[in-house]
């Protein structure tokens, strides 16, 4: 069966998607910005926009799209139209999933270069107007206020960081955003990691408004302290974040000995984080632990990484000592490998069945068996051993000759 029969006659085709305020159009019907998988903040579009999308994957059962975006700025074919061949199947679509957004170029987008609305200086209070141009066209001021405010009570937000402030000249406090395209919801969860890269508790803030009658509209807000957060200080949070959490005492103090990276990240992570701050893949947070640790077994941990078995079970992390368990699938026989991060362990392989069922009872032995080592040591497991299993011991004495020897024991024991 060919992948357009098996997904739908709109898989791999390229199309228009055409944006009007609060709508997006393929063909005649409109769908809500809530039916195309957009972050909620986006409340409408400024100016029509047409974005060129292709579809990954037609779901003709749940008449549905899985698309990613080729380009955000296709407004020169504001003129043109999806193949009209196609509208009776572009009509029924209800959802558009997309892979992964820009932030910076879906914000762009949304605000047709302007500073968007939903973003910049506008209150979700009702009480506070914005100016109206009347008739009587009152006579307007601009005023300007410099202040600073703690990091700790910023609520970082998709494409910006807000907070409300009481000024002289307002009865109400306001609602202030100052916008930074880099920023994220998630990482309001880790706003202390933020002021240790930042070097600062608090952000110095400039705040330009204009003043007509009771109305108060806010011009702009600019902190230098927040315009200074861009990849590479997100990055150096990220790797904070990691170092912090390994060094983490709480993580003695519990019974489970394997962790998935979520399972680890919900038990010693920050209140309300979310993996996907910083990692989009478990391979993303081991990635980071051997760059923040000298391990004399980084090569054995990318080799072991590369022949892990992804697509049957998740990479598994241990606390004590700080650890991976590695699934390699042999021809007969599914083998947990268990490799330390930065002590001289040897490397431990128990192997079974290459049944799942079988692979299962194998976790849960192991989970026990970590759980001794870590609470007993290994002595004691080793005086107790029933099941098979086999050690590689490791050479530090030439850590290149040393792993290249490693890799062939190991090798030998998995055939």
């Amino acid at each position: 069966m060919s992948e357009k029969a098996e997904y739908g006659a709109l898989t791999g085709k390229t199309l228009l998607l055409f944006f009007d305020h609060d709508k997006a159009y393929l063909g005649n019907s409109g769908l809500s910005l809530r039916d195309i998988d957009i972050p909620s903040s986006i409340k409408f579009f400024e100016t029509k926009a047409v974005w060129e999308i292709l579809v990954t994957k037609h779901d003709e059962v749940n008449n549905s799209l899985h698309a990613s975006v080729v380009s955000y700025d296709a407004s020169g074919r504001q003129e043109e139209k999806n193949p009209e061949e196609c509208y009776n199947q572009l009509d029924q679509i209800k959802r558009i999933y997309f892979r992964k957004l820009n932030t910076r170029s879906l914000l762009r987008s949304a605000s047709g270069e302007r500073l968007p609305r939903m973003l910049i200086g506008f209150s979700d209070n009702p009480d506070i107007k914005v100016k109206k141009v009347t008739a009587q066209n009152q006579k307007t001021r601009t005023v300007q206020d410099h202040f600073s405010i703690p990091i700790k009570t910023l609520r970082f937000q998709f494409g910006a960081v807000s907070f409300k402030r009481k000024f002289w000249f307002s009865k109400d406090a306001l609602d202030i955003n100052i916008k930074n395209y880099e920023l994220r919801e998630e990482f309001d969860a880790v706003k202390n990691y933020f002021i240790n890269a930042l070097k600062t508790k608090h952000i110095n803030v400039r705040v330009n408004c204009e003043l007509e009658g009771d109305e108060v509209r806010i011009l702009n807000a600019y902190s230098p302290e927040i315009d200074r957060i861009d990849k590479a200080l997100i990055e150096t949070v990220r790797f904070e974040f990691v170092s912090g959490f390994k060094r983490k005492k709480s993580m003695l103090e519990i019974d489970q000995s394997l962790f998935t990276m979520d399972e680890l990240l919900a038990h010693f992570g920050e209140q309300s984080f979310h993996s996907d701050a910083f990692f989009q893949s478990e391979a993303d947070l081991f990635d980071d632990l051997l760059q923040i640790t000298d391990t004399k077994h980084y090569r054995n941990l990318r080799y072991l990484s590369s022949i892990h078995a992804h697509h049957i079970m998740k990479l598994r992390f241990v606390l004590k000592p700080f650890s991976f368990v590695f699934l390699v699938e042999g021809t007969k026989y599914y083998h947990l490998i268990w490799e330390t991060l930065d002590t001289e362990e040897a490397t431990y392989i128990w192997s079974c069945d290459k049944q799942l069922d079988e692979l299962k009872l194998a976790m849960r032995k192991l989970d026990d068996i970590l759980n001794v080592i870590k609470v007993q040591g290994k002595t004691a497991y080793l005086n107790t051993v029933e099941e098979p299993f086999q050690r590689i011991y490791h050479d530090y004495s030439d850590l290149q000759d040393g792993f290249l020897k490693w890799k062939v024991v190991l090798e030998q024991s998995l055939a």
